[in-house]
């Protein structure tokens, strides 16, 4: 799958599919019958069909085999030397919103400065301490803590399909702290797990159990109100990985209407009531008065090969963890 001859291809985050389909088909049924019936797409959970299609990317050489519009999560092959040669530097794709964000977002410059990135949402990632299983362990502040040798072996983050781990916390990692930082952090993590079994993990009895999960704010809102759960938001900021979209530039405006629907305050809305804040300034993202986000950053991410930068990352966290 390729995704030629889509106007849109969504790799959804799963909080927001079911709720974002349904808004979708409103959106289809408000249109004329005739320029719906013309509009081809697929909406699809991202954990569904990540590896069979990000896989494809690098390959692609035309324009015409990517769809017209692709929505994605994460640090994935769209930010790749193979791809962004082909059409980002190419200016083949354009931003098509340039929302700063609410009060909490707008002063972190989460717009792509170059104008080919469109910024949707975020999903942010915060760490889960359980009290009970940290024992007399001090409570982690700031992302650097979690590199600290009192936690070797007690820590959950994201293990994919693949065999690697959350992009966003090495990269932050390594950028922070090199690969000694990650290292220490490889041997601090016991469980490469989707946040799902994080969850389950921390209400259950099991003794392998993690004392320290590292999980988007979606899944960390399930257990906020339990005495023995701390939801930490680090006084660094919480971990932002983008949800961003890609247009190729001869479509905007054939598409203005599916674009204006994509970036406007309903499928805004839906974002920020999964815990994913939205751009668009007139949506009420649901976050503390005192929120704060640490951002990579867009010089970081065009100003590095994306690919060699997550395999190098993923290596040195692989060496910390053999020590364990």
């Amino acid at each position: 799958m390729n995704g030629a001859g889509l106007n849109l291809l969504a790799l959804l985050p799963c909080p927001v599919k079911v709720p974002l389909e349904q808004a979708f088909e409103d959106f289809l049924a408000s249109l004329d019958p005739q320029h719906s019936a013309g509009l081809t797409y697929c909406l699809e959970g991202n954990a569904n069909i990540e590896s069979e299609y990000y896989d494809t990317v690098e390959s692609i050489t035309s324009l015409d085999e990517l769809p017209d519009i692709v929505i994605s999560p994460g640090f994935n092959s769209f930010f790749e030397p193979a791809f962004v040669s082909r059409f980002i530097d190419t200016r083949l794709f354009s931003s098509v919103n340039h929302y700063a964000g609410d009060r909490h977002l707008s002063r972190l410059g989460v717009c792509d400065p170059n104008g080919c990135y469109t910024m949707l949402a975020m999903n942010l990632l915060v760490p889960v301490v359980d009290l009970k299983r940290l024992g007399n362990r001090p409570v982690p502040k700031r992302w650097q803590d979690l590199l600290a040798p009192e936690y070797a072996d007690s820590m959950a983050i994201r293990g994919h399909k693949d065999g690697t781990f959350c992009e966003t916390l090495l990269m932050t990692i390594f950028k922070d702290a090199g690969p000694e930082g990650l290292q220490a952090l490889g041997r601090n993590v016991r469980h490469g797990w989707h946040p799902s079994q994080m969850v389950k993990a921390a209400v259950g009895s099991n003794a392998d159990s993690p004392a320290i999960s590292v999980m988007p704010l979606f899944f960390a809102q399930n257990l906020k109100g339990r005495d023995d759960i701390e939801v930490i938001w680090p006084e660094d900021g919480a971990l932002i990985s983008p949800v961003t979209m890609l247009v190729k530039t001869d479509k905007t405006e054939a598409l203005a209407d599916l674009i204006a629907f994509l970036t406007g305050p309903q499928v805004s809305a839906i974002f920020a009531d999964a815990f994913f804040p939205a751009v668009h300034p007139d949506v009420d993202n649901h976050l503390p008065d005192n929120a704060s986000f640490k951002w990579i950053g867009w010089d970081y991410i065009t100003g590095q090969d994306i690919k060699e930068l997550i395999a190098t990352a993923n290596a040195a966290f692989r060496s910390g963890r053999e020590q364990r």
